[in-house]
C-alpha cells in the first residue's frame, strides 16, 4: 500500500515512486482541495500544486498476475503521466474497490475504470460525482444577454442617420459642399 487510506485526517502524506527524481522519490501531500507533488531533480527541488479538478479521476485497473493471484492500482489520472499520482496497491478485489471508491469520494473525483489498456470510462459508485456539475440550468453564459443592454430602450427612428437624394446626415442639418 503506498498511501494511508482517506480517513479522519485532512492531510495525509506519503513517498510514492518517480522514475525521474532523485532517489526515485516524490513526497506527495493530498488534501480535500489540493494536491502538491514534491520532488527533486538533478539537485533542484519542486513543488507542483494542482486542485483535484486537474485530475481526470480517480483510476481502478487491473496491474496483472502477482505470484498467482490478481493484481490491482488505485492513482489519480492526470492527463500528463508526470503528474499522475499512485494511491495504493492491493492483491484483493474487494479491499482495491473499497479503497478506490474512499478516494474517489475523498477527493471529490470521477471514479474511472481501465478495462483495456489506455481506454478508461466512468463509473457510477453511488455518491461520488461523475465530472463537473453544470454551472446553471437552462442556457450557457454566452447565450445570455448582458444585464445593461437587457434595460436598453431602442432609438426613435427620426433621430437616425437619413440618406435621401440630398446629403442630409441628421434632422435639421444639411452638408451642402
Amino acid at each position: 500500500m503506498l498511501a494511508p487510506a482517506p480517513g479522519s485526517p485532512e492531510t495525509l502524506q506519503w513517498e510514492a515512486p518517480d522514475a525521474r527524481a532523485d532517489g526515485r522519490k516524490r513526497t506527495v501531500s493530498l488534501t480535500r482541495d489540493l494536491i502538491v507533488i514534491a520532488r527533486r531533480r538533478e539537485g533542484v527541488s519542486m513543488r507542483i500544486a494542482l486542485r483535484p479538478a486537474a485530475y481526470t479521476g480517480v483510476l481502478l485497473r487491473f496491474t496483472g498476475l502477482d505470484g498467482g493471484g490478481f493484481g490491482y492500482e488505485v492513482s489519480l489520472l492526470h492527463p500528463d503521466p508526470d503528474l499522475a499520482v499512485p494511491l495504493a496497491g492491493y492483491d484483493d478485489e474487494a479491499e482495491a474497490l473499497r479503497a478506490w471508491k474512499a478516494w474517489a469520494r475523498f477527493v471529490g473525483a470521477s471514479a474511472l475504470v481501465e478495462r483495456v489498456e489506455g481506454e478508461y470510462e466512468r463509473a457510477d459508485i453511488g455518491g461520488a460525482p461523475c465530472g463537473p456539475f453544470p454551472r446553471r440550468r437552462g442556457q450557457g453564459v454566452g447565450a445570455r444577454r448582458a444585464r445593461f443592454l437587457a434595460n436598453r430602450k431602442l432609438g426613435r427612428r427620426e433621430c437616425g442617420l437619413k440618406v435621401e437624394r440630398e446629403r442630409e446626415l441628421f434632422a435639421g442639418w444639411r452638408d451642402d459642399d
